[in-house]
């Protein structure tokens, strides 16, 4: 029995529908106006694309690259139609040149020029492998490697060395990395007389983040969870001391009473 009534139920919609369409288009054959215009603007813009892709006004004359830049044109583009120019392709291998660019934009410059702008990537750390190698946010790890740490970046210690390191040139997933790279972002949040003091973060135990601060001042923290908390205690501690007679050698904010020890002479 319920099967019957679903099936006098779809095919009472069939007639339904049948009904519905005969009505839109007895409406149309009414009121064509719109659909004179529509048909009409479409023809126009593909008459215009048509015209586009085949007037010579439109062929490219010239291609800018970005000032000293190593990047090559992977092929003669002069004289190709600006409009049938790939832009994602022509990006992509020129991008492959230099994958150290975060990435590369090929920009139509009407009527008949291209203009190539590269972003490079920002480096917010550094870590020390063979040599001492800038970090950008995402953990791709930039070729420009340098005997000395540059002081202007935090130095990021404590990779994991019993497995595969991470390698130059390339985006990185390694915990240790990632990890200090959030420590990183927590530490740009932190109150500004903090953060500009800060010159290395050590994640070997992710468990204990151990700050350096002025690069002699070892800070003692908990685990990333914790990070923005002890930043403030180590804030409060840090005010606390500041007329101390004493040179301060360590700074453990894990307690709820920080523990401050002295420098050894």
């Amino acid at each position: 029995m319920r099967f019957r009534k679903r099936t006098r139920r779809v095919t009472g919609l069939i007639p339904w529908f049948g009904r519905q369409l005969v009505s839109v288009w007895r409406w149309i054959l009414r009121s064509p106006q719109p659909f004179v215009f529509c048909a009409f603007f479409v023809g126009v813009a593909w008459a215009l694309w048509v015209y586009a892709q085949r007037a010579d006004a439109f062929r490219i004359a010239s291609v800018t690259l970005p000032p000293q830049s190593a990047l090559t044109l992977p092929r003669p583009i002069i004289g190709e139609n600006l409009w049938g120019l790939d832009l994602r392709a022509l990006s992509a291998q020129l991008h492959r040149q230099q994958p150290w660019l975060k990435d590369v934009r090929v920009i139509r410059q009407l009527p008949n020029a291209v203009r190539i702008e590269t972003i490079a990537r920002r480096p917010v750390v550094q870590v020390k492998l063979d040599r001492w190698y800038p970090v950008d946010g995402e953990g791709f790890i930039l070729p420009q490697g340098t005997a000395e740490p540059d002081e202007h970046l935090i130095q990021l210690v404590g990779l994991d060395r019993s497995g595969a390191m991470p390698k130059v040139g390339k985006d990185n997933t390694d915990e240790r990395l990632k990890l200090g790279l959030r420590a990183f972002e927590i530490i740009t949040r932190a109150p500004r007389a903090i953060a500009r003091r800060i010159t290395a973060v050590n994640v070997s135990d992710p468990q204990e983040i151990r700050l350096t601060m002025d690069r002699e001042i070892e800070v003692r923290c908990g685990s990333e969870v914790e990070l923005a908390a002890h930043l403030e205690r180590l804030r409060a501690t840090l005010k606390a001391i500041a007329k101390q007679p004493f040179a301060v050698g360590y700074i453990d904010v894990r307690f709820h009473e920080p523990v401050v020890g002295p420098r050894a002479s």
